[in-house]
């Protein structure tokens, strides 16, 4: 085996390491059910919204607590001038609150 074909396969080799070792990104839909895509966007507005101010796992953790919490905790986002969180984007952001609420079916109130 020539120098450079060893080469390559140790680059390969190296890259499928590192990929398959690599930690896994966490958003608000890990773990749920492939979402259609106008809830893929919600969630993505609701990423960079929420995490302007905090981090994404805060929301992540609170998965379970229900629809009712959920229109409070953005309403009450939503009304902090730093937010930057629209009413049209409150209702956007609660569709992938929603979303993320009934596919994960497991989740205790606080608990993911």
């Amino acid at each position: 085996m020539s120098q450079a074909r060893r080469t390559h396969r140790v680059a390969l080799i190296a890259g499928v390491l590192a990929a398959s070792c690599a930690e896994q990104p966490h958003g608000l839909l890990s773990g749920a059910p492939a979402p259609p895509p106008d809830i893929e966007q919600a969630c993505a507005l609701a990423t960079a919204k929420c995490a302007r101010c905090h981090p994404i796992e805060r929301v992540m953790v609170s998965r379970g607590i229900g629809d009712a919490r959920w229109g409070m905790y953005v309403e009450q986002m939503r009304l902090k001038p730093s937010s930057g969180i629209s009413p049209s984007d409150a209702g956007i952001i609660f569709r992938c609150l929603q979303f993320v609420e009934q596919a994960c079916v497991g989740c205790k109130q606080g608990r993911t």
